[in-house]
């Protein structure tokens, strides 16, 4: 089955029972995914789109998905998922969009499995995702803990929370 015919059938079976299941939030969630987790197996791709599903949810992020991908940090220059601020991803997720790549589909797969809860999160919960396994205690100060770091593929997912 094509990832275009599965995109389309978790769509349009899956109950929407919530706001995120959009096909704005699927477009916007799926760029994350692609730029963050394009060469990564599917459900590392899934983990990266349940990080921005877990920010939408939690007290300290925004409700909207919109908001939670505009946020900045870095005295607003740099977003917080950072291949948005990367040219060379928005070219080739415009290229792959276009020519309906395999790593595009996987992409809106995930994102839509995510948002639209035709699947459980492998994250448990995390908001927080990195690369280099060190990066994620690098967070940390007196009054801020990470907390139940996940290795899925070639990330590792947490949670941040206060010190005990």
């Amino acid at each position: 089955m094509s990832s275009w015919v599965l995109y389309l059938l978790v769509f349009l079976v899956t109950p929407v029972a919530c706001n995120l299941c959009t096909w704005a939030n699927m477009d916007l969630v799926s760029r994350i995914v692609f730029g963050e987790a394009r060469y990564q197996n599917d459900n590392c791709k899934l983990a990266v789109a349940f990080t921005v599903v877990n920010r939408v949810n939690a007290a300290g992020f925004p409700n909207t998905v919109p908001e939670v991908l505009n946020q900045r940090f870095n005295n607003g220059q740099n977003h917080q998922f950072v291949t948005l601020d990367d040219q060379i991803t928005d070219r080739t997720w415009v290229s792959a969009k276009a020519a309906f790549t395999v790593p595009y589909g996987r992409s809106v797969n995930a994102a839509t499995f995510a948002l639209c809860g035709a699947k459980s999160d492998p994250t448990s919960g995390a908001t927080f995702f990195c690369t280099d396994p060190s990066c994620g205690p690098s967070f940390e100060t007196e009054a801020i803990k990470v907390i139940n770091v996940i290795n899925i593929g070639n990330h590792y997912f947490f949670v941040m929370g206060p010190s005990a």
